[in-house]
């Protein structure tokens, strides 16, 4: 099988290098010509466009920072949608809104084309080992082709119904992670203003019912760490929790700790958090308070 992927970013260099470990043929476009020159040493094709990266394939997977890329690069001239042959499969692995995969799933369907979204779930250190977890939205008649090809750059597949509900599923999923992150904040911060020893409070948070994958996994190898480098940037942070909350004012369903956190997320960019880690609000509300900053 011939694989195109457009968009090699944080998530999606990680998900290619995985693919050429497991020995499959992928061909590559992204604007950043270093990273394309790194996994073509790996053994990728370099494409010089997107027409080129998904001309002779079979599967075609876009990983991109948002919906006005996905947009751009799926339907726009020169695009995936003109350029694919005959048969191809084309699946979207970015977190974009529900009205932008709608619209992917229809204009491909008039095409004759097949589509499908496939979010990523879990962190950049899980990509980077080859351990994603995806949340696939394709009609089931195409599982058997698409698959395999995910298990090739990840352990985990949830298939939760046609196109379009891989993308539904993780918005909710995201706007539960990014407000784990102000409610772990906010936990640590109060910790340290009481004086307490916070690898001691930490130890009973992760090993009670108040633990989450957020602060038990993530929290440690970051801002507690004091590596601040971005595994999850803020500034997607606040472009996922915005998607959630423009999800629920558009279905009129109220989401009031949602439209909090995204609040929260615009304060910590305008203090001149983008480029961190997401786990950054910790050291944020740390300053906000007055706080030294926590470190384990």
């Amino acid at each position: 099988m011939n694989i195109g992927f457009i968009g090699l970013g944080r998530m999606g260099f990680s998900l290619v290098r995985s693919l050429l470990k497991h020995q499959q043929r992928v061909t590559v476009f992204d604007l950043d010509g270093e990273a394309m020159r790194k996994l073509a040493a790996e053994g990728a094709t370099a494409a010089e466009d997107v027409a080129g990266a998904c001309r002779d394939a079979d599967l075609v997977f876009t990983m991109l920072p948002g919906p006005r890329q996905v947009a751009q690069v799926a339907l726009g001239d020169g695009g995936v949608l003109r350029s694919l042959k005959p048969g191809a499969i084309y699946i979207d692995m970015s977190t974009v809104d529900v009205e932008t995969v709608d619209r992917l799933n229809a204009e491909f369907s008039k095409a004759g084309f097949a589509f499908g979204d496939a979010p990523v779930g879990r962190l950049a250190m899980h990509a980077d080992r080859g351990e994603s977890l995806f949340m696939l939205g394709i009609d089931a008649a195409h599982l058997p082709v698409v698959e395999p090809v995910l298990y090739r750059m990840g352990t985990t597949i949830h298939h939760c119904g046609n196109a379009g509900s891989g993308t539904r599923t993780k918005i909710i999923n995201n706007m539960m992670v990014l407000c784990y992150c102000q409610i772990n904040s906010e936990a640590l911060v109060l910790a340290k203003s009481l004086g307490l020893d916070v690898a001691k409070t930490f130890d009973v948070l992760v090993n009670t019912t108040a633990s989450n994958g957020q602060l038990k996994e993530k929290w440690p190898k970051k801002v507690l760490a004091g590596d601040l480098t971005p595994g999850f940037d803020i500034v997607l942070g606040y472009k996922d929790i915005s998607l959630a909350a423009s999800a629920g004012a558009a279905t009129q369903v109220a989401l009031p700790v949602c439209d909090t956190a995204k609040n929260v997320f615009r304060l910590a960019l305008a203090a001149g958090k983008a480029g961190q880690d997401t786990s950054c609000l910790t050291d944020y509300w740390a300053e906000a308070n007055g706080v030294e900053k926590i470190r384990l």
